[in-house]
């Protein structure tokens, strides 16, 4: 399939009825000579270009990790993007542009994870870019610039705006969506005055906190780096650098409980602490002048809002939790959180368990990611931003509802490689359908499909085998929230459960499934 672009002539492929067009470059190749420099605009196309195989990944070291596939793909331009459109019909489709998680160190588009053709088959474009990561990403150097990664998103996102009428794209109606590291920065853009205009509403899952760390915490871990490096701190001297020294450095500074092996359980839950994420956007006052918590508590930042997490995310921390850690090494992690001994007791009793394990999981969980959300969700509904707040609770078998397990449904994309191992092999349908539905419903018209979140009642969807909205889910323990009153139990919206789903004009059709 041939596209006509702003940059040139794009060769995609169809495939299974939607188009696909990978690694087109939206920004100029950094390496080797401007891996810390700020992104530069992309060079029109010299003949067709073929965009059939996937482009270069950030260079990163490669993280074994049992959430997803993520290939490193080598390369001098990680600055490119994928596409996914909709074939045969006409007209301007809503646009999401999906920004992949990782922790800031690792991640790409070549994973098949964020293979867009479920949201292709429905009626909207998916966009996916890389973005530079961990020191090339945010490291602050003699120029004074911080956040090069969201200057690469704020430049992929020009690019949608120029170029994506092309895709059969609506460049007025793009929704930016991510999750972990890729819903943070989605969030960090909310105060970035470079990206306003550029994008339209948000989709925000697990977004992890701290949402941004200080310019001051930053310049010191970049003079920090740069001195292991026995490098100066400026572009050029850490340019020669050669990447493979870069790279080491890089794995070595990764989070300790990404390196600890599951079966040293005591040392994980000692080393757990919500800030152990090195790299990742900065409130600098130049490229980021505000935090989300103040961005989106300012009218018409966004045109709305869609948040929430898994209910427990961080289960895969500490493995399965059995054997369960002991008490005296959740304490510690207890402490690191800021909580008590007595804050311990109150988990063990809520979860109604005697696994401090389990205990020390869910208080990272709510540190970390649900209590955020909580607050974001507050302050921009109190501004009236219509929001919407949802919480994924179905239990996998592996680490139950925990950090990525989500992944598979919001792409509808249960077949995807690695999938099963993740989600066991009876992972429901349904679920898919309407995870994904309610994200392609947003993307349409900035509603997934029940009650807007309000500060009195705090409806939140939640999604598990009964798909429900329950007040305040996002402040509950997993065992209250199976308990807890229903608001609304309308299986009208979701396929599989009642009827089928049919946004904005789509394709009615029964059951979930794969891409």
């Amino acid at each position: 399939m041939l596209v006509h672009s702003t940059y040139g002539q794009i060769q995609g492929q169809v495939r299974d009825g939607y188009a696909e067009f990978l690694g087109i470059p939206y920004a100029a190749a950094p390496y080797p000579d401007h891996a810390f420099a700020p992104p530069r605009p992309p060079a029109p196309f010299h003949g067709v270009f073929q965009a059939v195989t996937p482009g270069a990944t950030a260079a990163h070291p490669h993280v074994a990790q049992e959430l997803f596939p993520d290939p490193v793909v080598e390369g001098p331009n990680p600055l490119n993007l994928n596409v996914y459109a909709p074939t045969g019909t006409s007209g301007h489709h809503p646009v999401v542009v999906w920004l992949h998680g990782g922790g800031f160190f690792s991640g790409g588009n070549a994973s098949p994870w964020y293979t867009g053709g479920s949201f292709a088959r429905d009626g909207v474009v998916l966009v996916v870019p890389n973005y530079r990561l961990a020191a090339e990403g945010f490291m602050v150097l003699d120029d004074g610039i911080a956040n090069r990664a969201l200057l690469d998103i704020t430049m992929a996102l020009t690019w949608v705006r120029d170029t994506i009428e092309a895709f059969g794209g609506d460049p007025t109606n793009v929704t930016v969506a991510g999750q972990s590291a890729g819903a943070t920065a989605a969030l960090a853009l909310s105060g970035c005055p470079a990206a306003r205009g550029l994008f339209h509403r948000l989709a925000v899952m697990s977004a992890g906190t701290p949402l941004l760390s200080s310019l001051t915490r930053t310049e010191t871990l970049s003079e920090d780096f740069a001195a292991m490096l026995g490098a100066p701190r400026t572009r050029s001297a850490l340019t020669r650098v050669p990447v493979r020294e870069r790279l080491e450095l890089e794995a070595a500074w990764l989070p300790r409980e990404v390196l600890a092996p599951a079966a040293e359980v005591d040392e994980r839950a000692r080393r757990a602490r919500s800030d152990s994420l090195r790299w990742q956007p900065t409130l600098d006052g130049r490229v980021i002048t505000a935090s989300p918590y103040e961005a989106l508590t300012e009218p018409g930042t966004v045109d709305s809002l869609m948040i929430g997490t898994t209910a427990e995310e961080w289960n895969f921390v500490l493995g399965s939790v059995d054997p369960a850690p002991s008490l005296e090494a959740a304490r510690q992690g207890f402490a690191n959180l800021g909580f008590t001994g007595q804050d311990l007791e109150d988990y063990l009793h809520a979860l109604e368990t005697d696994n401090p394990g389990h205990a020390l999981a869910q208080a990272l969980s709510d540190r970390t990611f649900r209590t955020p959300a909580r607050a974001v969700a507050d302050g921009a509904a109190t501004v009236g931003i219509p929001t919407y707040a949802y919480q994924f609770a179905w239990p996998a078998p592996l680490f139950g509802a925990a950090h990525c397990t989500d992944l598979p449904f919001v792409f509808d994309h249960l077949d995807a490689p690695g999938a099963a191992h993740l989600l066991g092999p009876d992972a429901p349908a349904h679920l898919a359908t309407a995870l994904h539905g309610a994200l392609v419903r947003f993307a349409h018209d900035g509603n997934p499909g029940w009650s807007a979140y309000n500060t009195r009642t705090r409806p939140v969807m939640v999604f598990d085998d009964d798909i429900r909205e329950v007040p305040d889910a996002l402040g509950l323990a997993p065992k209250e929230l199976r308990r807890a009153p229903v608001l609304q139990l309308d299986f009208s919206i979701f396929p599989g459960q009642h009827g089928c789903f049919e946004p904005g004009g789509l394709t009615p059709r029964q059951g979930g499934g794969g891409s």
